[in-house]
């Protein structure tokens, strides 16, 4: 009990050297601005001790939003601008009509938390007039968000919401990017000047390649180029890409949703007929029966995406597999590719198959631990009934954070040597998924 108080206070502390009295950042230097996800995942901590930080860290987060909906992925304070990239004129997102015009964001989005969250701090909080008072709010934003990933990135109504840019994932260097992004050849393309600033403040050999970025940055030039017209963007951008990841948290966001609506008088049918549709579509596109997971799927290619990832089973987290798929999917984690073996047993859940040639235990999305990735899965386990796997997938992680603190990502290797914690320390999400772990009970 001792250490739990210690490592608790500790988490807190990490969250207060972050925020910056409107939000949270996700660590001090790194990503000075506030982030889409990561908010929402922050937001689920303050809830278990201090509302006033949970309501704030949304409201700040959705100032940002787009008229048309969309909410960026990057809210930026203008002072803190120099040390990122890419920066706030950088986006150039004042040429976008539907922009905010009092504030400056970035021009994509990231996966869509933001139901969830509300529903989590709804469900922890012990004042519920407070919390509906908050659902209430945020309920026509949160509308708008999803609208506008049903009309604008689901243009053909198949259900499913394309991401058009890897930064929109979540999990930006993910190898299931790499044939979508090979498919263009950067030496014939003139990109902008720009200078990264993510390989100077962290360790370079586990951030994103130089030529990732400039992919990165060959997609930003092209939106900026056409105002960031959705029209115009969909038509000639060559990543679009349904995701499980972003679809299952849509999905989630959805489910959790239709239970709040009621609360505030307001009908669920529109977001039970976009659960249904979504959930139909991922089992007929996306799922794997195979290998026992979850595929991308390249709309520009026409084709599906391979290449296993802790993306793919997501999907449980929302509920979006049949009996009989989640048990497929439960061996496939419980096996070599996602558990390791008896000689080099791994930690779960490694953000790639363990026995993938792209795998890199240090590099960011290319093999490492991520606390918010195992919070899904533990929760999407549980709701499956497989709570031994559960309890493995949280302790794994709060293992790792009781012995090396709360870093952005840990190397899966229960025998490896050299650096385990990596990425940046006292990293927001991580603090504050550990604090709803030890707080929220099971």
């Amino acid at each position: 009990m001792p250490e739990k108080n210690a490592l608790i206070s500790q988490a807190k502390a990490v969250l207060a050297k972050n925020w910056t009295g409107e939000f949270t950042k996700p660590t001090a230097n790194l990503y000075p601005h506030q982030w889409n996800w990561d908010a929402g995942f922050i937001a689920i901590g303050y809830a278990h001790y201090d509302m006033d930080r949970a309501e704030a860290e949304l409201r700040a987060l959705f100032r940002g939003q787009w008229r048309n909906g969309m909410l960026p992925h990057i809210i930026f304070r203008e002072e803190r601008s120099a040390q990122y990239f890419p920066g706030a004129s950088f986006w150039r997102t004042h040429l976008a009509v539907e922009a905010p015009a009092d504030l400056r964001t970035s021009g994509i989005t990231q996966p869509p938390v933001q139901g969830f969250a509300l529903w989590h701090i709804y469900q922890t909080a012990t004042d519920k007039d407070r919390a509906l008072n908050l659902v209430k709010e945020l309920y026509p934003k949160i509308l708008r968000m999803h609208q506008y990933l049903y009309a604008f990135r689901d243009p053909e109504q198949e259900g499913l919401a394309c991401i058009r840019h890897p930064w929109e994932s979540g999990t930006d260097n993910s190898p299931t990017w790499d044939g979508p992004m090979a498919r263009t050849d950067l030496s014939r393309v003139q990109l902008p000047a720009y200078e990264r600033a993510d390989n100077k403040i962290g360790q370079a050999e586990h951030r994103p390649t130089q030529r990732d970025y400039d992919y990165y940055v060959y997609l930003l030039d092209i939106y900026r180029r056409y105002n960031y017209n959705e029209v115009s963007i969909h038509a000639h951008c060559p990543f679009r890409i349904q995701d499980p990841l972003f679809n299952s948290m849509l999905q989630r966001s959805n489910e959790c949703m239709a239970e709040l609506a009621p609360l505030i008088g307001e009908s669920p049918m529109v977001w039970q007929d976009w659960a249904i549709h979504t959930r139909e579509a991922m089992n007929h596109k996306l799922w794997d029966a195979e290998r026992g997971t979850y595929n991308a799927f390249d709309l520009v290619a026409g084709e599906v995406i391979r290449i296993e990832t802790s993306s793919g089973f997501m999907p449980l987290f929302a509920g979006i597999p049949s009996e009989a798929q989640a048990q497929k999917m439960i061996y496939r984690l419980s096996g070599p590719a996602f558990s390791g073996t008896t000689e080099n047993p791994a930690y779960l859940c490694p953000t790639l198959n363990l026995q993938d040639p792209r795998l890199d235990f240090r590099k960011y999305w290319r093999g490492p631990i991520w606390i918010n990735m195992n919070w899904l899965l533990w929760h999407g386990l549980r709701r499956y009934g497989y709570d031994t796997l559960a309890r493995r997938v949280k302790e794994e992680a709060m293992s790792l954070i009781r012995q090396h603190g709360f870093f952005e990502y840990f190397h899966p290797l229960k025998k490896a040597e050299g650096e385990i914690a990596l990425g940046a320390a006292d990293f927001s999400w991580s603090a504050a998924l550990y604090i709803d772990w030890e707080l929220g009970g099971d």
